[in-house]
């Protein structure tokens, strides 16, 4: 808006606006005396500049989302930490100390959340914390394999699943809370007042609210997760202990995560040489992952078409044969209560 501000214009601009009696040149008086002043005006324009994202928020308007937001009561979601149960094998009456460290392979780490005693057989159970916010730390049964400190007598140790860990809300999401706030007037117990509650929980990205879902004074709530795929039992129980403390008396809610439609894309290209088929296939994932998130409780259809084109927007893409879209070469219908999720990429 202002790029065109920069000392040297304004530096010119003002000489010349002089009267032609007052010399200009280079090294004059007035010359001189310019410079230093363009330079301060300048300044000007880039501090009513950088206001502009404060005035007009987005999703590039970094930490003036969050103060915008607050005005209305909205802050960021924190996101939580992923927990899994841990079963402890050692010397009989041994105990393992609250806030020992266990990691993942890839170094992602987990404390005991209290003491564990193994009984008389060597054994114990207990509770594992993921040190750190975020979805990365929902790993897998027996993913959590190494200690920071060898304890003397504990001899092994099993892991579950790790769940209930999200990550922190994204700008994006923040933003589009905010404008649903201005967009969406919630009042007595609405629809949009039931979205918003739900919104408000970590792990929640989008909902889908069903009024009168299974006659009067019903309500269903649908879920999805910040990249709008399916949510765990935890997200389902934090939403419907939040919803239940808001709504209006009298109100049946039914919280639910929304189910998952797999789409699975197979298809040969033919490439030009540029790049390689390996970075084509993860390019081509990255841009089935953003298309199916945009259309997650928006739109109820897969266009083939559109997956057509993503395959040819790839950068070294020259053609495509035998495309198909969970086996077939149409349209996918994705029902209410679902959401299209990426299942299998085969590109050949």
């Amino acid at each position: 808006m202002f790029e065109d501000r920069t000392p040297e214009n304004i530096r010119s601009e003002v000489l010349s606006a002089m009267e032609d009696r007052v010399q200009t040149r280079e090294g004059s008086f007035a010359a001189e005396m310019a410079g230093p002043m363009a330079v301060e005006a300048s300044m000007i324009y880039e501090a009513i500049k950088a206001m502009i994202p404060a005035f007009y928020v987005d999703e590039d308007s970094g930490g003036f989302i969050d103060v915008a937001a607050s005005r209305y009561g909205i802050y960021r979601k924190e996101g939580t930490r992923a927990a899994a149960a841990i079963r402890l094998t050692g010397r009989a009456n041994m105990t393992v100390a609250a806030g020992t460290v266990f990691l993942t392979e890839d170094g992602l780490e987990f404390a005991l959340q209290e003491p564990v005693t193994l009984n008389v057989d060597g054994a114990g159970e207990g509770l594992l914390t993921a040190v750190a916010v975020g979805d990365a730390y929902n790993v897998p049964e027996g993913a959590i394999t190494q200690m920071v400190t060898t304890l003397t007598g504990l001899e092994s140790w099993t892991s579950g699943a790790a769940t209930g860990g999200t990550d922190p809300e994204t700008d994006r999401d923040l933003v589009g809370r905010l404008y649903d706030y201005w967009r969406k007037p919630s009042t007595s117990g609405n629809v949009y007042d039931y979205e918003k509650w739900a919104l408000e929980v970590n792990g929640v990205g989008a909902a889908k609210v069903f009024p009168l879902w299974n006659g009067p004074g019903t309500v269903k709530v649908l879920l999805a997760g910040p990249e709008r795929r399916p949510v765990d039992e935890s997200v389902v129980a934090a939403a419907h202990s939040h919803i239940e403390e808001l709504r209006p008396i009298g109100a049946t809610v039914t919280v639910e995560s929304a189910g998952g439609v797999p789409i699975n894309v197979s298809a040969t290209l033919t490439l030009d040489g540029s790049v390689s088929l390996a970075d084509i296939k993860t390019r081509f994932a990255a841009k089935l992952d953003d298309y199916l998130q945009s259309v997650a409780f928006d739109s109820y259809t897969v266009l083939f078409n559109r997956i057509a084109f993503l395959l040819l927007d790839i950068g070294g893409v020259t053609d495509y044969a035998a495309l198909t879209v969970n086996g077939g070469t149409s349209n996918v219908a994705i029902p209410a209560d679902k959401v299209p999720v990426a299942g299998a990429v085969t590109i050949g």
